[in-house]
């Protein structure tokens, strides 16, 4: 009888004993969750560094899932129209995952090349070509003044990227970024490594705007947008600013967005 006593009193120990080992358990994991919660504040914008920018000395690039002709034109710091003809792609330049494209034109032997043979024209047919000629570099010149650039955020700040390509802008809590001017919406994702949610606008056969580093996005590829609409929210960098790359290039090389946009007010 004493030895059934004893028994059941070691077993009630041990059990409570167990039980309490097993509350400050639990207590002990969820501080240390809300410990490491604390201390990883979300990042919506990662910022591009010199190390991440992609190796231009590939001759070749495996088209990857949502990539678009004109994303791998901008990450190749390309004209997406080189990059069609340079792989036999017609409008609207759709590309497959899997695909391999060229992205330098492949050496030809020019000793090899027979001179081509030009037939003789007529002065009339001489001079009809050349007014086709100088017409045809109106209309492109003519083109490009149609199109009057916007700040696609109120700037209070503008900073030179990283890799000297872009800028960054410095923004506000909650503020949408707006298209600088009228176009279609040829990328629209997280693909390229570096700029975050990523939106490419093409204006016009010579004018491309790129806006990174935004927190969600407002329209979606193909979509055709208007100066001024609002195509994303701003978002964060790795040092809680709110922030927008922007970017501006023409014929698929960077220019100066200073140069085009209007004067920022101090």
């Amino acid at each position: 009888m004493l030895e059934l006593l004893f028994i059941n009193l070691f077993s009630d120990y041990s059990l409570r004993k167990n039980q309490d080992r097993l509350v400050a358990f639990s207590v002990l994991f969820a501080l240390t969750v809300f410990l490491v919660s604390c201390g990883s504040p979300k990042l919506y914008a990662p910022v591009l560094t010199n190390n991440q920018v992609k190796d231009r000395s590939s001759t070749t690039h495996t088209v990857r899932l949502r990539d678009t002709l004109y994303s791998i034109a901008w990450q190749e710091g390309k004209d997406y129209r080189q990059l069609a003809k340079l792989n036999n792609i017609q409008p609207p330049y759709t590309i497959y995952k899997g695909q391999k494209l060229l992205l330098v034109a492949k050496k030809v032997n020019k000793s090899r090349l027979e001179k081509p043979i030009r037939p003789r024209l007529h002065k009339a047919e001489s001079s009809r070509i050349k007014k086709k000629v100088i017409k045809k570099a109106l209309y492109k010149n003519k083109s490009g003044l149609k199109l009057n650039w916007q700040w696609p955020i109120s700037v209070r700040k503008l900073e030179k990227n990283s890799v000297k390509s872009g800028v960054v802008l410095l923004g506000e809590h909650g503020e949408l970024v707006r298209s600088s001017e009228a176009g279609k919406v040829v990328y629209a994702g997280n693909g390229l490594k570096g700029y975050g949610n990523l939106v490419i606008i093409m204006h016009d056969k010579d004018f491309l705007t790129a806006y990174g580093y935004n927190k969600q996005l407002l329209i979606k590829e193909g979509s055709v947008v208007k100066k001024g609409q609002a195509i994303a929210e701003i978002g964060l960098d790795n040092k809680k600013r709110r922030v927008l790359f922007f970017e501006m290039r023409q014929h698929g090389k960077a220019v100066s967005v200073t140069q085009y946009l209007p004067r920022i007010k101090k």
